[in-house]
């Protein structure tokens, strides 16, 4: 990933995807730029958490300009660590993102084929994964948190995306974001059993230094490879939010702030 900035926010960018910036752009913000303060300081774009619903607005209205987008040009999720992927019209632009009264309930994932409307997923340690497909002129992104990522939320999104736009998984251009990394996002026996249900533990379960850790990427990409994606065309970003917890929100550090993956068709 590189990062660049602008009107004051902070962001970052996966090789991959900004080879097609004519066609799509998008972004990862970071926590600079904002107006939040304490464990939410400072661009918390997250409304669930209890920072001051004016702040979330304000951080949103920032992310928006640096993309040269209006805030009623997004839409945000209200994500249940489940695989449900909302398809997103254009009678659905703004929903989520000055409320949480309209936002999309319950959803883990977008698609769309609307251009200028932007796909938001939020995170603080799970993986925010973005998708692009240039053929159909079709997007995607999706959240997975571990159990997500059990769940293989990647696959049902690509599913969604074949059903509704006639995507090919090989077309598609895939963009894994900050996350707890494999080096540091420990879990316990009763993560590990649900592992096992839908992949080779030896594979994605390692013991780093005494540590068993759960590695996200590589179960994610597991999952993109399986769906038929081009292995040449899946970007890890490998940064480990819990390590690099000053640049994005870690909630396992204890920050109550999310940072936000996003894409919008041109």
């Amino acid at each position: 990933m590189k990062f660049e900035e602008n009107e004051g926010i902070r962001l970052a960018k996966f090789e991959n995807l900004t080879k097609h910036k004519e066609l799509a752009n998008h972004f990862v913000t970071t926590r600079q730029g904002g107006v939040s303060t304490g464990t939410y300081d400072s661009l918390n774009l997250g409304m669930i958490q209890d920072d001051a619903l004016e702040n979330v607005i304000e951080n949103r209205r920032r992310v928006a300009k640096a993309v040269e987008l209006n805030s009623k040009d997004f839409v945000y999720p209200i994500q249940a660590h489940g695989t449900h992927v909302q398809r997103v019209y254009e009678s659905d632009r703004g929903k989520g993102s000055l409320s949480l009264t309209d936002a999309f309930a319950d959803t883990d994932g977008f698609i769309t084929n609307i251009p200028g409307l932007c796909l938001i997923t939020l995170a603080a340690d799970c993986v925010p994964i973005i998708f692009f497909d240039p053929v159909k002129r079709a997007i995607g992104v999706a959240h997975a948190g571990w159990k997500g990522t059990v769940l293989k939320i990647p696959s049902v999104l690509i599913e969604n995306m074949k059903n509704e736009f006639g995507t090919i998984p090989s077309d598609l251009v895939v963009g894994i974001g900050p996350s707890g990394g494999p080096c540091c996002y420990e879990v316990g026996k009763d993560v590990i059993d649900e592992v096992a249900k839908n992949f080779d533990v030896e594979k994605v379960i390692k013991n780093m230094d005494g540590k068993i850790v759960f590695d996200m990427w590589k179960a994610n990409k597991i999952s993109l490879l399986e769906s038929g994606v081009n292995p040449e065309k899946i970007e890890i970003s490998g940064i480990c939010t819990i390590t690099q917890n000053d640049t994005f929100f870690s909630a396992r550090h204890g920050h109550g702030g999310r940072f936000a993956a996003g894409i919008f068709l041109i």
